[in-house]
């Protein structure tokens, strides 16, 4: 088996990992919709952090947060300015109803009992430099809540990998897709193999993969992003849905031993094996199978054309 050969078996394999990878992508969409995963995390957040005297409840119940979904839903993206802007005007609220100068707001601050003293002391001393500028104070809770839900994205992804590996799993159970008889089958058959290849080429040229893997890539770094109404969620579940039947469409065009057979004796240790390896690619995610099609591709596309699969069965 020439080197070119081998190359398209890994590319083959590495692209069905990329595709099983894009519908755990939106099937882990669709589960987290009707969990709720990320209002869910949020939310906890914001009531754990903020105990005393129900301040977590009154700045979710605020109109500045309320406001960002519909009604009876969990915000699942708080504006760090929006944030600060709240929080300064629940603790204001205990001792004026009036719009707050740097003078009544450190007033307020110093006599609340809203806030544990670790913050409190530390708005304190915002205040006290921010040389009689409001906006200032503001922007250093902006910062802080920043990086909190840096935090608070951590959070998030685990319970989301935790998500996605189950996906992952039963998805490869579901189509049979066994690394093992993969590779084998694609080591066995030359232009089922090339076709991969020369489908990959194509694959990371495609505008419509190029925006897919960069979704992904943002729902991964930008977890706690979702959809700020019903009509967004509703809109990106049925996106995932017509993503999800593409990917079949994909894979049913690869012509490879995918899927149960009622007749077939399997090797239960090899079978269990292959489809383990599977999973745990596929939980691995899309932009990074992508990342890889794109380099070997690239190295595949520099050197000599490979031979044809007539002339390899001419040898």
């Amino acid at each position: 088996m020439s080197g070119f050969a081998i190359l398209d078996l890994v590319i083959g394999l590495i692209f069905i990992y990329f595709l099983l990878s894009l519908a755990c992508s939106a099937v882990q969409e669709i589960i987290s919709s009707f969990l709720k995963l990320r209002p869910r995390v949020l939310n906890e957040w914001v009531r754990d952090t903020f105990k005393k005297g129900g301040t977590g409840d009154a700045i979710l119940e605020h109109k500045l947060i309320d406001g960002l979904t519909g009604k009876g839903r969990m915000a699942s993206y708080i504006p760090a300015d929006k944030f600060a802007k709240v929080l300064l005007d629940i603790v204001h609220r205990q001792l004026s109803d009036k719009p707050y100068t740097i003078d009544t707001l450190q007033q307020a601050v110093t006599n609340t009992n809203l806030l544990d003293d670790d913050l409190k002391r530390n708005i304190l001393q915002s205040i006290a430099e921010a040389n009689g500028e409001i906006d200032k104070v503001r922007k250093d809770i902006e910062v802080w809540f920043d990086q909190a839900m840096q935090r608070v994205s951590g959070t998030y992804k685990k319970k989301a990998h935790v998500i996605i590996l189950c996906i992952s799993l039963v998805l490869t159970v579901l189509v049979n897709a066994d690394s093992i008889d993969l590779a084998r089958y694609l080591y066995e058959n030359p232009a089922v193999r090339q076709s991969l290849a020369d489908r990959a080429s194509q694959i990371v040229n495609d505008s419509s993969y190029i925006d897919l893997v960069n979704e992904a890539k943002a729902a991964k770094y930008d977890s706690l992003h979702p959809w700020k109404n019903a009509d967004e969620a509703v809109k990106q579940v049925n996106a995932s849905v017509k993503e999800l039947k593409t990917f079949k469409t994909e894979l049913d065009a690869t012509a490879l031993p995918v899927g149960w057979q009622k007749d077939v004796k399997y090797n239960w240790i090899t079978k269990i094996f292959g489809l383990l390896v599977t999973a745990l690619a596929v939980s691995l995610g899309a932009p990074f199978w992508f990342d890889m099609l794109n380099k070997l591709v690239n190295l595949r596309s520099v050197g000599k054309k490979p031979e044809s699969s007539t002339e390899q069965d001419s040898k």
